[in-house]
């Protein structure tokens, strides 16, 4: 019901105010086939970025606010003081963590606000700027390619075949709600993964399922995943 509900909001907000807010995989999937060909515009930040926004005819104000930070930072802290600052996710596109510099992309009507009070504890922040939405264009993702010996595509076997976790140790992943597929948390184990899926482990990272390489002679396969770094 929660789906169908964020579904039917996105897609009044669309006709509404002429854009959604920045929308991720799943949310773009379900959106982008509800909303005529004609009357799509489509936003990708840059190559490979995970949200996209959907316009009408003009591109809403979006900026990137560039944080530069006096040591090395993770992608994890700062999307914990967006959530500390009250921001909803549907406020803020990809986020890009190159040592001890950040690249949110946001609305730029929120500039101000982070700006004033985007705080890390124990860091220091030496400058925060504003930068044009097209800065990053050309940005591409970095990722590890990985082949991986799996029995099948469910998601808890590449899951195990990544951590090397006994399948107790997996399926307690799936019940703490350590597993996210398409950015949602996975509660089904035996989901069957297709290509292009993202998922993420906690504590492991983030992932995409890229294809099948071989098929084995015992049934099984070998894949290819690429972790992004």
């Amino acid at each position: 019901m929660k789906k169908t509900y964020n579904t039917e909001h996105i897609i009044d907000s669309f006709y509404s105010k002429g854009n959604t807010k920045f929308l991720n995989a799943t949310e773009f999937l379900r959106v982008k086939n509800r909303i005529p060909k004609s009357l799509q515009n489509i936003y990708l930040p840059f190559p490979d970025a995970s949200k996209r926004i959907i316009y009408k005819k003009n591109i809403p104000n979006i900026c990137i606010c560039k944080i530069t930070f006096n040591s090395s930072i993770k992608h994890s802290m700062i999307l914990k003081e967006l959530f500390n600052l009250g921001l909803k996710e549907e406020t803020y596109g990809d986020i890009i963590v190159d040592d001890n510099i950040a690249y949110i992309y946001i609305f730029t009507d929120l500039y101000e606000d982070i700006k004033y009070n985007f705080t890390l504890n124990k860091i220091i922040i030496k400058k925060i700027e504003l930068l044009d939405k097209d800065y990053l264009s050309d940005f591409q993702i970095e990722y590890e390619e990985l082949e991986l010996l799996v029995s099948s595509l469910r998601l808890d076997n590449i899951i195990s075949s990544i951590t090397n976790d006994s399948r107790k140790s997996v399926l307690d992943r799936f019940k703490n709600k350590e597993i996210i597929i398409n950015y949602e948390v996975a509660t089904k184990p035996s989901i069957i993964i297709e290509e292009n899926d993202v998922f993420s482990i906690r504590k492991y990272g983030k992932y995409k399922y890229n294809k099948i390489l071989k098929n084995t002679k015992k049934g099984g396969f070998i894949i290819s995943v690429s972790k992004y770094k």
